[in-house]
């Protein structure tokens, strides 16, 4: 039975493209189509307004507070031992100065988890 759909469906579109005639789905070019169309589109909307809502927000609002404790967990960890630094002869290598700031420094450089050379 479904070979026989399939069959009966390639030949309509295959009929369709010899006639250059385009070929659409459904109803929704009548008033009652149109209308189904509408009611369908208002209960996915809603569908997915609830999901947000209810399921999304909450989980990203908990996640984020998983996230926010141990960020902050490891900023205390970092101000009580902070990372050994080693001077390799690559590093902190200046050809000349960056242009803002001290001139040292990188623009995103941060004094609790980037040693400083000196």
């Amino acid at each position: 039975m479904f070979r026989t759909l399939q069959l009966a469906r390639t030949a309509a579109v295959r009929n369709a493209a010899m006639r250059n005639v385009r070929m659409y789905s459904g109803n929704m070019y009548t008033k009652e189509g149109y209308k189904a169309a509408q009611e369908h589109a208002t209960v996915a909307a809603e569908t997915w307004r609830k999901i947000s809502l209810y399921v999304a927000l909450p989980t990203c609002i908990i996640f984020g507070y998983f996230a926010v404790k141990n960020e902050f967990e490891h900023i205390h960890h970092l101000e009580h031992d902070p990372p050994k630094f080693v001077a390799y002869p690559y590093m902190h290598v200046r050809n000349r100065k960056f242009p803002f700031g001290d001139g040292e420094h990188t623009l995103f450089w941060n004094p609790l988890v980037n040693p400083d050379p000196e």
